[in-house]
């Protein structure tokens, strides 16, 4: 008998290394054959190049690159998605593009493709910024239009040259915010929707409570609608060299043009082919080898990222010298680990800023926001870290992207600088709770909710009935509460009176050049200006890197992570009777909504109505 167990022990533990042993080979084939796969060599740049700007992307904020899932998801059905790129890494491109004597100019093309909260407004804004700095060296900026977008017409307005094919069009005809209003939708089906809240101008509940926006919530949207289009008119008209007040007019009567119209008007210098347009670049560059096009070079391709197959990297293999860490929190703020661009956790961003503390190169930190807040619980975690991070010695600045408002800007209370680009969209101090219940729902079909409880509330966060008036006194009471730390927090951090922040607070959301002048925050100017100001509270002078969390990843480090049992699962709410009711009826907007509502005191700090680019949804 023990012969036998040994014999059977033997054979299991020779199974079980051979399992391991083929685990790992396998591991490192499909690694090796995935890197093969995916690697494309650098394309040798010749003279008089070219570099191709193609708008067809989605410009982030937080470093993304092209996933494992995705590289099987255009395997499968050869569907190739819009390149993901981010601003830090386009705007160190077009800084090196300037120096390189091998490229000649530049040429615009294409048409962005925003996702969930890329493409915005300020972002882009930034983006020309580093065009401008490109056209210093005296090289060209070129562009080649079809029928742009109004975002699109923003960086095309500030070509040098812009030629427009003849069959193209352009509509420039202003913005709008559009909501869908649930109220008395959510009623009809019996579903009921409890609300507490602060701030007279707190309009993030309204679409599931209402018909429409409320006087106050219109008011600041219209404000803000103004402002941004009167920025738009007045980047456009300069550039174009056009008196705001005829652009204006013009607009006012006659805003879809036609090829010929737009050059009439100024809004392009010339209209030309595809193949004419070619030529000209030609003319500008150089003939390529096989003399049927320009010397090119595309943006993917100049950019400064990692090769496919490297899996040795990470941030802690990079660098020797002093570093700069830029933290990004981009999208909706929840609890948990997850970061995917449109929602991310609270505790995925203590533990990067914790990470970086505890770097010995680490010298300072930029936490990068671009965000319309989310989870009061998730907020305030990062708040306390950043909090950690100051009491260890490293200065932190907070750089607000094209959003950073309610839970965006309550991180961004308690730091050392406090940055915003004029047409950031931030502010909305303010704090909500949503209670839906669905006893009415249930009841109609059938369905009834019981329960066993040690208290009269124990239930109180449940959606099985509606809340009591004296329950909703008790969480207005705890809203009311947060609401006050809240503007503590600001009138602390900002070295404000309380009193005058409570005038700027209410949930009233504000453009960054306002946000300046009422206090909100202490600078205007973009990521690389934070990225300067933090080496400066640092001490560092002018030789550091910089180092970006999350980094850029690849295909292999996406397969690496998958294969990683340590990897966090991104957190999924129940699919309630309330998310299939969203699904059903097809209200994206909802669901999204949501998908976010699970704070586990069902209190928020957000900015439900912001989209993406202009920052409404049209």
């Amino acid at each position: 008998m023990k012969k036998f167990l040994s014999e059977v022990f033997r054979k299991f533990a020779v199974s079980l290394v051979s399992t391991i042993l083929f685990a790992v080979v396998f591991f490192f084939l499909m690694g090796g054959m995935i890197a093969s796969l995916l690697e494309t060599p650098k394309p040798k740049i010749g003279l008089n190049s070219f570099l191709v700007v193609d708008l067809t992307m989605n410009l982030t904020e937080r470093p993304g690159g092209l996933t494992f899932e995705d590289v099987a998801e255009q395997a499968l059905t050869e569907e190739v998605k819009p390149q993901q790129l981010h601003l830090l890494e386009v705007l160190d491109a077009l800084k090196k593009a300037k120096k390189d004597p091998r490229i000649a100019g530049i040429l615009i093309e294409g048409s962005f493709q925003p996702q969930d909260y890329g493409c915005g407004y300020a972002t882009i804004r930034e983006m020309i910024q580093g065009l401008d700095e490109f056209k210093t060296s005296g090289k060209p900026v070129l562009g080649f239009c079809h029928s742009p977008t109004q975002l699109d017409y923003l960086v095309y307005s500030a070509c040098d040259e812009l030629y427009m094919d003849p069959s193209g069009t352009l509509l420039l005809n202003g913005l709008a915010s559009q909501d869908l209003f649930l109220g008395d939708t959510l009623k009809k089906y019996g579903v009921g929707v409890q609300v507490v809240r602060t701030g007279r101008y707190k309009g993030a509940v309204e679409p599931f409570t209402s018909t429409g926006y409320s006087p106050e919530n219109r008011e600041q949207i219209q404000r803000l609608l103004d402002v941004r289009w009167a920025d738009y008119l007045g980047f456009v008209s300069n550039r174009r060299d056009i008196s705001f007040r005829e652009l204006k007019a013009t607009l006012g009567s006659h805003y879809l043009f036609e090829a010929e119209q737009a050059l009439d008007a100024g809004l392009v210098d010339g209209i030309l082919s595809h193949d004419q347009m070619i030529d000209l670049v030609i003319e500008r560059g150089a003939l390529n080898e096989d003399g049927d096009w320009y010397k090119e070079v595309a943006l993917i391709n100049y950019l400064d990222r990692p090769e496919p197959g490297n899996i040795a990297g990470g941030a802690e293999a990079h660098f020797s010298k002093p570093e700069v860490a830029v933290i990004y929190v981009e999208g909706v703020i929840v609890d948990g680990g997850v970061d995917d661009g449109s929602m991310v956790g609270g505790a995925e961003i203590v533990s990067r800023i914790r990470t970086a503390w505890n770097d010995e190169n680490c010298k300072a930190i930029v936490l990068r926001v671009n965000s319309p807040g989310g989870s009061v619980s998730g907020s305030d975690a990062i708040l306390q870290e950043i909090r950690r991070a100051r009491a260890e010695g490293i200065p932190v600045v907070v750089s607000m992207g094209s959003v950073a408002a309610s839970g965006g800007y309550w991180i961004a209370t308690d730091c050392d600088l406090l940055i915003a680009h004029e047409q950031t969209i931030t502010g909305s101090i303010g704090v909500f709770g949503l209670l839906p219940n669905l006893q009415d729902l249930g009841a109609r079909f059938g369905a009834s909710f019981d329960a066993v409880k040690t208290h009269s509330s124990a239930d109180l966060l449940g959606v099985s009935r509606p809340k009591t008036a004296e329950e909703m006194k008790v969480l207005q009471t705890h809203v009311e509460s947060l609401y006050e730390k809240f503007v503590t927090l600001v009138a602390k951090g900002r070295k404000l009176p309380l009193e005058e922040v409570k005038k700027h607070a209410e949930g009233r959301v504000w453009m960054g050049l306002d946000a300046r002048r009422i206090g909100l925050v202490q600078e205007l100017g973009g990521l690389t200006h934070a990225i300067d100001r933090a080496a400066v509270l640092a001490g560092l002078g002018e030789d550091y890197e910089v180092i970006e969390m999350p980094e850029v990843s690849t295909p292999m480090d996406d397969f690496v992570e998958m294969l990683d049992s340590q990897a966090q699962a991104r957190p999924i709410m129940p699919n309630s009777s309330f998310t299939a009711l969203a699904e059903t009826a097809g209200w994206a907007d909802a669901k999204q909504f949501l998908r976010v509502i699970e704070d586990t005191r069902r209190t928020y700090s957000w900015l439900s109505w912001y989209r993406g680019a202009f920052g409404f949804h049209p």
